[in-house]
């Protein structure tokens, strides 16, 4: 079985990309921007695996499936932004464990 550069694409590239994500969600799990970031690298090696594979398929789902995803995606880091700036209005800093201090 021949295994060319874009199946080796498609395995690859997404697999590194989210699990670089992963890593940085365990390593920078205090920091709220850098969480957000973190969180965001997963989501782009997920989307980045859909449009591979349906570069390979040739089929316009996994494109349509990201642009969806991207915009949800989007929303996200804007409300995960907004709650960062109220943490540090409140608290003046940006860690994650004060977060649970906006429950009262």
């Amino acid at each position: 079985m021949k295994v060319d550069f874009l199946h080796f694409l498609v395995l690859v590239l997404p697999f590194i990309t989210f699990f670089t994500g992963v890593i940085s969600l365990l390593l920078w799990r205090k920091n709220l921007v850098l969480l957000i970031i973190s969180l965001e690298i997963c989501f782009i090696g997920a989307y980045i695996g859909f449009i591979l594979a349906s570069l390979l398929l040739d089929d316009i789902t996994g494109f349509i499936f990201s642009l969806v995803g991207l915009t949800i995606a989007g929303a996200e880091v804007s409300l995960g932004l907004a709650l960062t700036i109220v943490v540090y209005r409140k608290f003046d800093s940006i860690y994650s464990k004060k977060l649970e201090y906006l429950k009262s």
